[in-house]
Parts: structure tokens; sequence; C-alpha cells
């Protein structure tokens, strides 16, 4: 699943191909992505608009037309955009397609998802799912007390609430697994069992892995760099700050990878 740093890579690559461009087609392939919209939507709402932002909250990305109108996107699973040759044939698990122009250039920008989870709307205003999303820790920053008092309300396992998107935008599975081992928080611990001095450690754990997997994506053209990671899928392997063999447990059904040894668990469930 894709998570912040992956989006953010997203995003760049949508403002380079289309900040100051005018779309001048629009067509999407898959009634799943568009729900609840169709092509035709699309097509009407992004048509001979021009694109004045390329914005990302949590795992959402929003595309601002100069009229007010938006296309939103998130990539579910599996999607990706990429950039062609306006005559290149169609990508594999290709769904929608945008052509713009840029000056004299020319370009086709197209989504791609295996699975079909993503979403792609063109709307007026924006979606409820935009407006309900929690901090960006990139966009917005994470302030220290207020985390601590939004934790303080849940008694859910610290990892699971780090992943509500409500709470803070953008974090996944990965992102939290890094970020509390950085942190040296159990993912087992209550929420309101966390001191403000944790929180803290949270906080600027967050803000290591995320620097961490852009860096390393950035490096390698966008993939995801397995050498980045510090404990996530590292099960069995030696903890690289004491060396304890690294243990997996499954919370809220994801697989959850953490040193038992040096990350301290704050009360039981």
């Amino acid at each position: 699943m894709p998570e912040l740093p992956d989006v953010e890579m997203a995003r760049r690559l949508l403002e380079r191909a289309l900040l100051g461009a005018r779309i001048t087609s629009a067509v999407g392939s898959d009634r799943v992505i568009l729900r609840p919209g169709s092509s035709r939507t699309l097509s009407r709402i992004a048509v001979g608009r021009a694109v004045q932002a390329v914005e990302r909250r949590g795992k959402w990305l929003r595309v601002m037309l100069d009229d007010g109108a938006r296309l939103f996107s998130h990539l579910g699973m599996t999607g990706e955009w990429i950039t062609a040759g306006v005559d290149e044939p169609s990508a594999r698990f290709e769904r929608a397609r945008f052509e713009v122009t840029k000056g004299r250039s020319r370009r086709s920008i197209r989504y791609l998802d295996a699975r079909r989870f993503g979403r792609l709307l063109a709307t007026k205003d924006d979606i409820a799912a935009w407006r309900e999303l929690g901090p960006d820790p990139l966009t917005d920053g994470l302030d220290v007390e207020t985390l601590a008092a939004a934790l303080g309300r849940s008694a859910r396992r610290v990892k699971d609430a780090l992943m509500d998107q409500t709470l803070v935008a953008g974090i996944g599975n990965i992102l939290a697994t890094e970020a509390l081992w950085h942190a040296r928080i159990d993912p087992r611990s209550r929420s309101d069992r966390l001191t403000p001095k944790d929180v803290g450690r949270v906080v600027r754990g967050l803000r290591n892995a995320i620097e961490r997997q852009l860096t390393a994506r950035e490096k390698a053209g966008g993939d995801e760099p397995r050498e980045s990671f510090a404990v996530y899928g590292r099960s069995g392997e030696p903890c690289r700050r004491c060396g304890t063999s690294i243990s997996r447990i499954v919370l809220g059904g994801r697989g959850t990878t953490f040193c038992a040894h040096c990350q301290e668990r704050r009360g039981a469930r």
C-alpha cells in the first residue's frame, strides 16, 4: 500500500508534468477507479482547464484547476502515475489518461492500477475523504501536545492509532513500524499510556522515517529500497541498535516487526 513518501513522489512527478499545463483530453476507462463519477464527468470538468497546483495530503493527491474545480487521486494498493509520449500505445493496466500542452510540448499523463483499488475523481469542491484527514507530517508538521492529547483519548495500540488517517494523515504500516522503532516504543503499547516524552519521540521517529524513505526513493528513482528500512521486513535479523533478533507479530491484520528488547511497552491491553 503506497504511503506518504510514495504519494509525495507521485505528487512531484505530476507537478513537473502538469503545473502550468492545459488539459486537452481526459479519458477514464475504468468505472471502478472513477467511482462514483464517469469518464464523461472527468472530461467535462478537466478538459480545457489549466493546472494551478498539485497538492498532497496524506495518501490523497489534489490537482487544482484554474476555475476552482479539482481532480482527486488515491493510489489504492497498486496505483501509479507515469508520463509518456502522446503517440505511445496504452500501458499495461492503464485506467485513465490525460493529454496536456505546456508551451509547445505535448505529453500524456497516465494512471496505472493493476488491482483497481485506487480512485480518480473530478469535482467542483473538496471531497469528504480529503476534509476529514488529520495533519500531514510533511506539509503541516506535527504538534507534540496536540498529538499527545489525541492519543491520550484512546486505549488503542499506538501503532493502530498512528495509522488512523483522521489522526495523522499518510501513515501506513511501514511508517508506523519504522517510527516506533526509532522512538523505542513497542507497537503494542496503549496510546493513553504514552507520556509526553514518549509522544515527542514518536513525532521525531515519524520525521526520521519519512525523511529516510523520501531520500532513499529519490536516489533510487522512486523505488522502495529495502536498505532504507531499519526494522520493517527484517523479521529474524539482528536489531540494528541492540543486536536482538527482530520479532514479528500481527496487529490489526498487518505484519508488524519490532525489537522486543529495546522497544519499551507502555501498558498492557
